[in-house]
């Protein structure tokens, strides 16, 4: 397969021209043109035709801009991989979290790595677990760090896995509501208004499966945000009912702003995770970090 050419009618295709491809690519437009052409003569396709005073995607060239995307995006992710060994230790290391872990953990071990190698960038993004997890399978990010929650990845496939943290999720309310520090069954707590965060994030999914489990109403979520700070927050304020790791709750709970809901035995067990690829796989600023981790737990 062509690959130079696939990349020629790529940019013609993002760009709209084969004059916009040419200034991009530095190529001259007869060449472009000439290439492609080829191409599509020797594999008996039409990817590109003229419609007036412009160029056009025929169907199958529609069909092929998306998984030439990802192509592309994975020949730079393998670029910047390249990069950043021969430039080490000024290289880059990528950490994707979920919200837990972005609030509470990793910044202090992101200060304390930094420290030890200063002139190595660190690249931090936040996303709820299932996404987290995508993008250390899509070579996006070098480290994980998510909630354990039942996903195809999670400890499959060819990567580490290390139990960082023991958790469990907890109803929680403002101090002024009246099931604050109260004994409440599932089945009124669900008919109460709930504030979470967005489909797929570990503490939703675990919500709906409590009440699956326990054969009761699906919960009425009546506020949604992509935080989990701007959840809190908002329960905080008086309105509803959030279910949230007991971690990101603790020191809310300390200063009395939120309180605890006693639900008997639904309290559901979580773990706080970190998946990367094996040892063999790994730049050595990767198993640095992963080493000072393990350190910080031990003490």
């Amino acid at each position: 397969m062509n690959f130079h050419v696939l990349r020629l009618f790529y940019y013609v295709a993002i760009t709209g021209s084969v004059t916009k491809a040419s200034e991009r690519l530095h190529i001259s437009q007869p060449a472009i043109s000439a290439q492609i052409r080829k191409f599509e003569r020797e594999n008996n396709i039409t990817l590109l035709e003229v419609r007036g005073k412009r160029m056009a995607l025929t169907p199958l060239g529609h069909r092929l801009i998306q998984p030439l995307e990802k192509l592309f995006a994975m020949g730079e992710q393998i670029e910047q991989m390249i990069e950043d060994y021969h430039k080490f230790p000024m290289g880059n290391i990528r950490i994707a979290g979920n919200y837990l872990a972005t609030s509470l953990l990793i910044p202090r071990w992101a200060s304390l790595f930094k420290q030890r190698f200063r002139d190595l960038g660190i690249q931090i993004s936040t996303a709820n677990s299932y996404e987290t997890m995508e993008k250390l399978i899509n070579f996006e990010a070098d480290v994980a760090i998510y909630s354990d929650m039942e996903f195809p990845s999670h400890n499959t496939g060819n990567f580490e896995y290390r139990e960082l943290y023991k958790d469990e999720y907890v109803f929680v309310v403002s101090s002024e509501h009246p099931f604050a520090k109260q004994q409440v069954c599932l089945e009124d707590m669900v008919s109460e208004a709930f504030i979470m965060r967005e489909e797929g994030s570990a503490a939703r999914e675990r919500l709906l499966r409590l009440c699956e489990d326990r054969k009761v109403g699906q919960p009425k979520i009546e506020l949604q945000f992509n935080g989990v700070n701007e959840t809190i927050l908002a329960v905080i304020a008086g309105y509803g009912i959030t279910f949230v790791s007991s971690l990101l709750a603790q020191p809310y709970l300390d200063q009395g702003t939120l309180a605890k809901v006693e639900t008997g035995d639904t309290v559901t067990k979580h773990s706080i995770w970190m998946a990367s690829r094996p040892k063999a796989e790994q730049e050595s600023y990767v198993q640095s970090f992963i080493a000072l981790v393990m350190e910080q737990l031990e003490k």
